[in-house]
């Protein structure tokens, strides 16, 4: 080979290691951002009668937060809030067992019920 070649190839061992090296500072970067988002989220969320109906239904918060599009979580938070049912909500939630059946009032109960049977069947 020659030098022509060895400093084509140098550059362009070089390029590719700082494009990886870019593209790593880029996911890690993303991660950090999606972590503060959930966390903001997730107090969002512990406002509203929501966080009380997935424990009452034995949902996991966390894994629901983190395992659902953030913009699925928002429109369910938007249902929440403009909720009129919240007299049967609060009434489900002092029961002693709550099923997704039993909410049938509820605005997020196709949600609800999807993130039980995915619950469910992962474990």
């Amino acid at each position: 080979m020659s030098a022509i070649s060895y400093i084509v190839f140098a550059i362009l061992g070089i390029a590719f290691v700082a494009l990886a090296l870019f593209f790593l500072l880029l996911i890690s970067r993303n991660v950090v951002q999606g972590k503060v988002v959930r966390e903001k989220l997730a107090k969002r969320v512990e406002e509203l009668r929501m966080s009380k109906m997935l424990r009452a239904l034995g949902l996991d918060f966390s894994k629901y937060l983190y395992s659902v599009p953030i913009h699925k979580i928002n429109e369910s938070m938007k249902k929440c809030e403009t909720c009129s049912t919240t007299d049967q909500c609060d009434a489900q939630l002092k029961q002693e067992t709550t099923r997704v059946q039993d909410v049938d009032f509820c605005p997020n109960q196709a949600c609800l019920g999807k993130f039980t049977e995915l619950t469910r069947s992962s474990t």
